[in-house]
């Protein structure tokens, strides 16, 4: 209920996604809601006592002022260095917290066969490195209907299984965002959505494995850091700006594939980026299935890449995209996703 009053009352207000004929293949403009929707599940959740994850009040607050931030973004366009200072401030926050957390109950945190000294100097840059680049790595896989919510649905349940929560309005509130944006979307999550999920996963995933094994961390999010490499290796051998839009990533590339079909293209992403995430549960034959996934994502994307460096282009296609989308800046990175602005 909603969802629809969003779409009808406060979407034509201002957080409407227009296509154009370059890069927002959507046929006619489309709402920013979703992320509002999911935004007002956990306050609501969160006022009324039914969330079952026990976040503290930081932890809350950088979520919320990274929704705040996505909602004005939907709304304005900020500038690419306002969002990215907002989103560096709420890294410091959360990297700041977590990390007297775990100072006060380990010596040691081991990450990659490193024991690293739970001291502020060590961890808070690795954990604000975390905070800040998980959502915006989240915010840049939301290109394609269903995508990024079926995602979150997934995340939701390795990190449930782990954190022995059951969170069944959480799951409601998802489905039911869901099904209004897949196979037919009828809004966008838009950047609050995905900056708030995004930041929500992140500091779920340190609840969850930062005691137990932080390289579990790696493999739960295999599928947007992988894509984020993608992307950045994708520029940079092109000479490109990292800021500029192009369809270098692998969402884009399966839908190349698919021949447009998101329908098709997005069960089967959903499906591969599953697998590393088995890696944190213990159903039978846990490891090998998410090696195997791993395995898949990594070919995946070399291909991609192959196919992206070696494709030919239109002559001035570098320019074109040169003069419709702004430079980045020192700060920050703006980025247009298939139909969605990014951070």
């Amino acid at each position: 209920m909603l969802s629809a009053a969003l779409i009808r009352w406060v979407g034509p207000l201002g957080w409407m996604d227009r296509p154009d004929a370059s890069r927002k293949k959507h046929a006619r403009p489309t709402p920013r809601t979703a992320g509002m929707v999911l935004w007002a599940m956990l306050l609501a959740a969160q006022v009324s006592g039914r969330m079952p994850f026990h976040l503290d009040p930081l932890d809350w607050a950088g979520i919320h002022l990274m929704a705040f931030i996505g909602l004005l973004d939907d709304r304005f366009n900020l500038r690419p260095r306002y969002k990215a200072l907002a989103g560096l401030a709420a890294a410091v926050l959360l990297a700041s917290h977590v990390t007297m957390t775990l100072g006060r109950a380990v010596e040691y945190v081991s990450f990659l066969d490193l024991a690293l000294p739970s001291h502020p100097v060590v961890l808070v840059p690795l954990l604000t490195l975390w905070f800040w680049a998980l959502p915006q790595a989240y915010n840049l896989i939301d290109g394609i209907n269903g995508l990024s919510m079926g995602y979150a649905a997934l995340l939701m349940a390795v990190l449930s299984w782990n954190l022995g929560a059951q969170p069944a309005l959480l799951w409601g509130g998802l489905v039911a965002v869901l099904v209004l944006n897949f196979p037919r979307a009828h809004h966008f999550l838009g950047d609050c959505g995905a900056l708030m999920l995004g930041t929500f996963y992140a500091v779920l995933g340190v609840e969850a494995f930062a005691f137990r094994n932080p390289n579990l961390l790696l493999w739960v999010f295999a599928y947007p850091i992988l894509d984020v490499c993608l992307v950045v290796g994708i520029r940079s051998w092109k000479g490109r700006p990292l800021g500029g839009a192009d369809r270098s990533h692998l969402h884009h590339w399966m839908m190349d594939r698919t021949h447009g079909r998101s329908w098709f293209a997005t069960p089967i992403l959903l499906t591969i980026a599953a697998l590393p995430m088995l890696r944190a549960t213990a159903i039978p034959g846990h490891e090998s299935l998410s090696n195997l996934g791993l395995g898949i994502l990594v070919v995946l994307a070399l291909k991609a890449f192959k196919d992206r460096v070696t494709a030919k282009e239109p002559v001035g296609a570098s320019a074109q995209i040169r003069r419709e989308i702004p430079f980045m800046v020192a700060s920050g990175v703006h980025e247009v996703s298939g139909s969605h602005s990014k951070l």
